[in-house]
């Protein structure tokens, strides 16, 4: 059969493919939602191994709820504005569900609102434009060349009441014919409306916007009676603490955690003074709530994202006590903890090496003669593009993915370049303690090393991190914890490095940082809690 052309044309050419009346559009809009863009939320629910009635009732239950939505929300001037807007972000979110099996929440958007333009750059590609057009521009092009029909206004309301009503009676009905089983599924399973589209996102905006909200008010000082009072062997020299936040690093990585491979290496001259703790726990899954979480004086139970924002956090609490307190950047920002110190942001808007972090290091530190608190804020392992994380002398684990589109590489490859760049990490932090020993004729130096967070390589096909933390697994909170204690230091702080050595087995968190990094720079105040000091039960007297 010939293809005419002309009438394929003259088709295109309509102002409208179709004509559709409001009710009958909103229900073919609610029940079209769950089937194109719902399959990674029911494989959750046959994942927790419903069957699959209870998967059919459940789609019957939301096309409902959704119909329902829609009858109360789209109207003349509402109906094609929001539906292809809901399309668009749709075609958006679902890829990178499909993609990185991640689920959606507050958490989720408020790291995407954190992300810089590099890395945004690594999650974008051409499978991304093929998903987004496939899924959001051509869906939503077809509403727009839909001719929606309106009753008069009354018998729209009419109708839209009677499909109100209809909705409601089959969602109650589905929900409270059988609320035992039903309360006990939502109940056990509270995370799988993480993977409800677009109400995960939906959710999600209101709950970031309340966040972001909230952070516009007044600062709310703490540790307020902060002062230097150390009790140290007197040597004229000043007390010099680094701290380096880690990026995406997670602690099954590491070999000095038991890791098969020697991830570490860099750091084996320095093991005589390094102290390891292998199980640490990170109070966040993303950089926009473990980096404030970090340094608040709120436990990770306790934290608040939105109220960090206008909080003093442990660097006020340093910097008022005395200490001249900076910050070196290479991530996407230090998520409003460093407002108030000196802040150097380095490789603005591109992608730079951790090596970076050094450069420069030991004049700077030389700049005042202060006791100093330095935070150094590092690229680390942030995926996709791991390969973007290290030198060539780092790639030691081989064929690495070298490409953000994990999808294209075998898991071993992405497991490769991601070892690589905690290889990197090691070197970079090498590189830090070479500087350190540099400085100790004028200062008492100490590392310490956090990482933000963990990442996922694939397991049970999940990547990345930012998963809600009641369900993230714990290769994304199970982070690796070290620091560098030279003799010196430890003498003139009067700490016992055997006593540090026996206790590294116990369960620490991020919790304990705050409280430590008062401990051994000697700064009291109301806030510190001794209980949470990992050197207070290792202090000679």
């Amino acid at each position: 059969m010939a293809v005419d052309f002309l009438k394929i044309r003259s088709f295109f050419k309509q102002r409208y493919f179709w004509t559709c009346s409001a009710v009958r559009f909103n229900l073919i809009f609610a029940a079209g939602v769950l089937l194109l863009y719902n399959q990674v939320f029911f494989n959750k629910i046959e994942e927790l191994g419903e069957s699959c009635l209870f998967q059919t009732l459940t789609f019957i239950c939301f096309a409902a709820l959704f119909n329902l939505a829609a009858n109360l929300l789209f109207f003349k001037y509402t109906l094609k504005p929001l539906t292809i807007l809901i399309l668009l972000m749709n075609g958006v979110v679902y890829y990178f569900m499909v993609t990185f099996n991640i689920a959606v929440d507050k958490i989720m958007l408020l790291n995407v609102l954190e992300t810089d333009k590099s890395e945004a750059a690594d999650l974008f590609n051409m499978a991304f434009v093929a998903d987004f057009l496939f899924f959001g521009v051509v869906p939503a092009w077809l509403v727009y060349k839909t001719k929606i029909i309106y009753a008069p206004l009354s018998r729209e309301i009419w109708y839209r009441l009677l499909m109100i009503l209809f909705s409601l009676a089959v969602a109650a009905g589905l929900i409270f014919g059988n609320f035992k089983y039903v309360a006990q599924f939502a109940r056990n399973n509270r995370d799988v409306k993480y993977y409800l589209l677009p109400v995960n996102y939906i959710g999600a905006v209101i709950s970031a916007v309340k966040i972001k909200w909230r952070a516009n008010r007044p600062l709310v000082k703490i540790g307020e009676d902060a002062k230097f009072d150390f009790n140290q062997i007197s040597d004229n020299k000043k007390n010099l603490i680094v701290l380096v936040v880690g990026e995406t690093a997670r602690a099954a990585n590491f070999s000095l955690n038991g890791y098969e491979r020697d991830t570490n290496e860099p750091l084996e001259p320095f093991a005589a003074d390094l102290i390891n703790y292998p199980k640490v726990k990170a109070c966040g899954t993303s950089t926009a709530i473990s980096v404030p979480c970090m340094f608040a004086a709120d436990n990770a139970q306790n934290f608040s994202a939105s109220r960090a924002a206008y909080t003093e956090n442990l660097l006020d609490i340093m910097q008022r006590a005395g200490y001249k307190v900076w910050w070196r950047e290479n991530n996407s920002g230090c998520k409003g903890v460093c407002n108030r110190v000196e802040t150097e942001v380095l490789c603005k808007g591109g992608h730079c090496l951790d090596a970076a972090l050094v450069q420069g290091l030991a004049q700077k530190i030389e700049e005042t003669a202060q006791n100093q608190v330095v935070v150094l804020h590092q690229q680390g392992s942030h995926g996709p593009a791991y390969y973007l994380r290290y030198r060539p002398e780092s790639e030691r684990f081989m064929p690495a993915c070298e490409t953000e589109r994990l999808d294209l590489c075998s898991q071993q490859e992405i497991i490769n370049a991601y070892d690589n760049s905690i290889y990197e990490t090691s070197l970079s932090l090498a590189e830090i303690i070479e500087v350190l020993k540099q400085l100790q004729s004028k200062y008492h130096p100490i590392l310490i090393y956090a990482s933000d967070h963990g990442e996922s390589l694939g397991e049970n096909g999940i990547y990345l991190h930012a998963a809600p933390y009641v369900i993230a697994p714990d290769t994304q909170t199970h982070i690796p914890f070290l620091m560098w204690l030279p003799d010196d230091t430890a003498k003139a702080w009067r700490v016992d490095k055997e006593c540090l050595l026996k206790n590294v087995s116990r369960q620490y968190s991020h919790d304990n940082l705050f409280h430590s990094v008062l401990g051994i720079g000697g700064v009291t105040t109301a806030l510190y809690d001794k209980s949470l000091d990992i050197f207070a039960a290792c202090r000679l007297p």
